[in-house]
């Protein structure tokens, strides 16, 4: 069963809790048990129905059961509905360019929904794939995402970073933490500059990734840093959704031997410390509300919790939401997908009441 926990500082997300057949959870491959594959889960290949759309055959919130419903579209005062009707892609965008890097990982795709004139700026929202920050592409299972945006009538991008060798390394030059987060918060930066360009609003920026796209974004919410390289504070962002990731606390994951987390951040503990998410929230920063979605062991479900207490501790607005009985990859895919009672819901919810 899909639960809901809120810190009671946004009372207008009310959602009712998902109810489903309950299944075991707790085999190996959770990275709260054997700490080796949920970051990764799910993020092999790219999505053949993504990366086949086109501006005509692109999904239509007409034909998606979830992105039909959305009842909270940005509508003018005049009435005029400013629900998408159909998508402009916008791909390989280039962000940024590193000398002998490839483009592609400097990349994101946009997706510009098509709304009746009189429309005015969109809410921007940004997409951070997983993939343990070593595999992963800005275009794995991203259709409904596509289409659930696209109906709700924002501007929606999927964002590409360098990724870390997916066999350990010992080599000093392979990509490591900070740079997957320095790659996504330039990215931002790219996007708020010129969101005008697509009748986006900079102002009203939501971010949102999963698995180890949930870690780097919990990072360019909570640590100024990232931001700060583009003159931009903790508060460039609206709000922040976080999907099912153990990434709050990377020196816990590295002290228990979690060779993804070795690999992506290394063997210095000071490292582990800066990078954890836990380490950063604090009051009157300017970090915006969240919203985390947990699944899984008993520990991976605490650490989630922890996080959100410390949010909340802060005064920062946020919610949990316990997404079982899906698996890591299941929350991934089940965003925007027709039927979805567990994670589409409150996902949108929450992010509509950010942009009102």
């Amino acid at each position: 069963m899909g639960t809901l926990r809120s810190a009671s500082l946004w009372p207008w997300l009310v959602v009712v809790a998902a109810t489903a057949c309950g299944s075991d959870d707790s085999a190996a491959g959770d990275a709260g048990t054997d700490g080796t594959t949920d970051e990764a889960a799910g993020e092999a290949a790219p999505d053949a129905e993504a990366t086949d759309d086109t501006a005509e055959d692109a999904p239509d919130g007409a034909n998606d059961g979830t992105a039909e419903d959305a009842a909270a579209a940005d509508v003018p005062l005049d009435g005029v509905d400013c629900r998408g009707t159909d998508v402009v892609q916008h791909l390989d965008l280039q962000y940024r360019t590193v000398d002998g890097v490839d483009p592609n990982l400097l990349s994101l795709d946009l997706y510009e929904p098509v709304r009746a004139a009189g429309c005015g700026p969109a809410p921007l929202v940004v997409w951070v794939h997983g993939g343990g920050w070593a595999i992963g592409d800005k275009r794995n299972q991203l259709a409904d995402k596509v289409a659930l945006f696209a109906a709700e009538g924002w501007v929606f991008a999927s964002v590409n970073y360098r990724l870390t060798p997916s066999e350990p390394t010992t080599d000093p030059a392979a990509v490591r933490y900070p740079i997957h987060n320095q790659d996504v918060a330039a990215a931002v930066a790219w996007l708020r500059e010129r969101a005008a360009t697509w009748n986006a609003d900079a102002d009203r920026l939501l971010i949102f990734g999963h698995s180890a796209g949930a870690g780097i974004v919990s990072q360019l919410a909570t640590n100024e840093r990232f931001l700060a390289e583009h003159s931009l504070g903790l508060d460039a962002l609206r709000c922040a959704a976080l999907l099912d990731t153990e990434a709050y606390d990377v020196r816990g994951q590295c002290e228990a031997g979690t060779e993804i987390y070795l690999n992506a951040f290394g063997s210095d503990p000071a490292v582990w410390d800066e990078a954890s998410a836990l380490n950063h929230v604090a009051p009157d920063k300017g970090i915006c509300p969240m919203l985390v979605v947990t699944r899984g062991t008993a520990a991976r479900e605490a650490l989630s919790a922890r996080f959100v207490d410390a949010l909340t501790a802060a005064g920062i607005p946020a919610t949990l939401i316990n997404a079982d009985p899906l698996d890591h990859a299941g929350v991934n895919d089940a965003v925007g997908a027709p039927g979805d009672t567990i994670v589409t819901p409150p996902l949108m919810a929450f992010l509509r009441a950010c942009v009102d």
